[in-house]
């Protein structure tokens, strides 16, 4: 996977709440590591489910993409999947930036 800068145009009137929201995915992203490394599909199912939500709700396409894939994986029990998806997961945390506008 390439460090380039991976982009999302979030709509300006979210700015406020994009510290919070990075703490809470990046929280969660440690949460998906440990369920990945206990085995708990149901609870990689349920943090897919919420990436998936929270990031398409936010306007984080990738993120919500990212999410979904994770929550199929997880579904299937597909521990090469899921450690994927994990993996891209803080690819996409560790380089994605911010472009506000509509």
């Amino acid at each position: 996977m390439a460090d380039d800068p991976i982009i999302e145009r979030i709509d300006p009137d979210l700015e406020e709440l994009m510290e919070r929201f990075f703490i809470n995915s990046k929280d969660d992203l440690v949460k998906m590591q440990e369920a990945l490394a206990a085995k708990d599909f149901e609870t990689l199912t349920r943090l897919g489910h919420t990436a998936k939500g929270t990031g398409y709700g936010y306007g984080f396409q990738g993120m919500g993409a990212i999410g979904a894939d994770l929550e199929m994986a997880a579904k299937a029990a597909d521990v090469a999947q899921s450690q994927t998806q994990v993996e891209c997961m803080a690819h996409y945390l560790e380089n994605v930036k911010i472009e506000f506008g509509e």
